[in-house]
């Protein structure tokens, strides 16, 4: 499936006391990007491997402008996993500095399928590089993540494609 058509879904869920919470994301993939379709193939997991049961394993910026959760170490789930499972090289990437962006978050390619979720606008002076996707619905699920104690208790219970769009 071509990502320029692309809707996805992560459902992200965790634990308060007895209580759990759950929300799902809906993020539409960008076109022309490796990462965008590498995302497309995590969340369906045709390749084997899949974001199912990850955890999200940091808080970037907390509370702050430009804050951005951070998530994909389908492997290690503790964000030094991650390899890249298709060649990510290439790719038109958008730039921005707005809440509800997705971009790769890597710093070599044993993490190149980590991934941030923008929560808020950035007000710095530069921008994001590699955003291949935008949050469309479930921006608030991932605030709340955001807010949890110790982020890496929130856990992708599911994701895929969306099919009806």
């Amino acid at each position: 499936m071509d990502p320029s058509s692309t809707l996805v879904y992560l459902d992200l869920a965790w634990w308060r006391s007895t209580i759990g919470t759950r929300g799902r994301v809906h993020i539409r993939l960008s076109p022309n990007t490796p990462v965008g379709k590498q995302f497309m193939l995590l969340c369906t997991g045709q390749t084997g491997v899949s974001y199912r049961n990850a955890k999200l394993h940091d808080v970037e910026y907390k509370g702050e402008p430009g804050e951005c959760v951070l998530g994909g170490d389908y492997e290690g789930m503790g964000g030094v996993g991650g390899a890249e499972i298709i060649d990510t090289s290439g790719g038109q990437y958008r730039k921005s500095r707005r809440a509800g962006d997705v971009r790769w978050w890597y710093d070599d390619d044993a993490k190149a399928a980590q991934f941030a979720f923008t929560t808020s606008d950035w007000k710095g002076r530069g921008v994001y590089y590699d955003v291949f996707g935008e949050v469309v619905s479930g921006l608030e699920v991932v605030r709340a993540a955001a807010n949890q104690t110790d982020i890496t208790q929130v856990t992708v219970v599911d994701c895929g494609i969306v099919l009806n769009q």
